[in-house]
């Protein structure tokens, strides 16, 4: 038998809630006076996307583009992005993750990867179990495999 509407409306509020939490407590937990969570944001959005315009990054952040392009000011002095000018038009700048920024983009998973695993090895047998297989069905709905199952 299938769950009831408010069942499952009561358990997506919150799984939406518990995500959120947690993403925000990895964001927080990596960054640094320096290296806010929008920073860090960006980084991983040119390593995904890049090279990008700034305009691009910004519609993909989801700020402004002015604000956008303050922030890559920020990244390139700190020498984690780079900008180079584009050969199709050079009133239009790319930026690119540099080597610098790759190591710590690195270094940040690995610490949000350890906060995660430090909370899980805290967690009882039976929970760790549970946690596995939600797991499985997170990464379904990640993925959109779920759909493809009914």
């Amino acid at each position: 038998m299938a769950p009831s509407a408010a069942c499952t409306d009561d358990l997506a509020g919150r799984l939406q809630m518990a995500i959120s939490a947690i993403s925000h407590r990895m964001k927080t937990h990596a960054a640094s006076d320096d290296l806010t969570p929008t920073r860090l944001v960006t980084l991983a959005t040119v390593a995904e996307h890049g090279p990008l315009r700034i305009s691009d990054l910004a519609d993909r952040v989801g700020i402004a583009a002015a604000t956008m392009s303050r922030l890559v000011d920020w990244l390139v002095e700190h020498e984690l992005l780079t900008r180079t000018c584009s050969t199709k038009d050079l009133r239009v700048s790319n930026v690119a993750l540099s080597p610098r920024g790759e190591a710590l983009l690195e270094r940040m998973r690995g610490i949000r990867t350890g906060y995660l695993a430090d909370r899980i090895s805290r967690l009882p047998a039976d929970q760790v179990r549970a946690l596995a297989g939600a797991l499985e069905v997170l990464e379904d709905f990640a993925t959109g495999s779920e759909q493809e199952r009914h």
